[in-house]
């Protein structure tokens, strides 16, 4: 898939210790990989990622650190902009933001409204952004109360937020074009490793879904698309196909498979 980057999602957990995901995303910059992606989710025990991405920063030079998918609104946007910034620091322009609302599971276990989710994210979006720009932030409304909120640590720019969204709800889809991309994914996938969705049905959805951003977008809108490997040649064909930016494989937590390197 020529253009487009390889990035591994590690779901950092009760599985992986935060010792073992460093070294896995070590094995993944020595193997070629474009990006490491880890996750989080308190009700899924995700160990939290920022603080992971800074320890990965610290042994890695050239591989981009993401996150898949932070639930914004169940997270305080001043908080995650002040990590954000320092993992930028260590890993000058190295970082992608994925961000949404995260789900209901995860909004009942922190107790978060789920009335207006999306106002709430939006609000937090504009609070997180403006702070990695180096603005003051001063908001007074139902979401924030900042007076002159500013960050010491500033990016050198400010990380591209991608939106994520399960399809077919669309208005993820359409946040997604008023910021820097899309991580769609839908309920099928959504553990990235394993899934018994019908192929032509994935397919179909996947194109929709990219076509439907891209409608909402302004060029170049970044696109990050989940990956399993049994799901066979005709699905890395279709990424080529809609020339997706991003390709997220979560297969193996094995160093050497790692090591290896990714599809091409």
């Amino acid at each position: 898939m020529p253009g487009t980057r390889h990035a591994f999602w590690i779901r950092n957990g009760p599985e992986l210790p935060p010792n073992d995901v460093v070294e896995l995303a070590v094995a993944a910059e020595e193997g070629g990989w474009d990006g490491v992606f880890l996750s989080d989710a308190v009700s899924e025990q995700h160990t939290e990622p920022l603080v992971q991405l800074a320890a990965v920063a610290a042994r890695t030079r050239r591989i981009h650190l993401g996150t898949w998918v932070v639930p914004l609104p169940a997270r305080d946007a001043v908080t995650v902009a002040r990590q954000a910034a320092v993992v930028d620091q260590l890993a000058p322009g190295r970082l992608v933001l994925g961000v949404g609302l995260g789900n209901e599971v995860e909004h009942t276990t922190l107790g978060v409204p789920r009335e207006r989710l999306g106002e709430h994210l939006d609000a937090s979006l504009e609070v997180l952004a403006s702070l990695l720009e180096g603005d003051a932030v001063t908001r007074h409304d139902e979401w924030f109360d900042l007076d002159e909120v500013r960050l010491n640590v500033v990016p050198q720019q400010r990380p591209p937020l991608l939106l994520g969204g399960t399809w077919p709800a669309r208005a993820p889809m359409r946040r997604a074009g008023r910021w820097d991309g899309a991580a769609p994914f839908w309920s099928a996938t959504a553990d990235g490793r394993t899934t018994q969705d019908d192929p032509e049905a994935r397919a179909q959805a996947l194109r929709e879904v990219v076509a439907y951003y891209r409608e909402q977008a302004a060029p170049p809108g970044t696109v990050l698309v989940p990956r399993v490997s049994s799901w066979g040649e005709e699905w890395d064909a279709l990424l080529a196909e809609l020339a997706v930016d991003w390709v997220l494989t979560g297969d193996t937590y094995d160093a050497g498979d790692l090591r290896a390197g990714p599809p091409r």
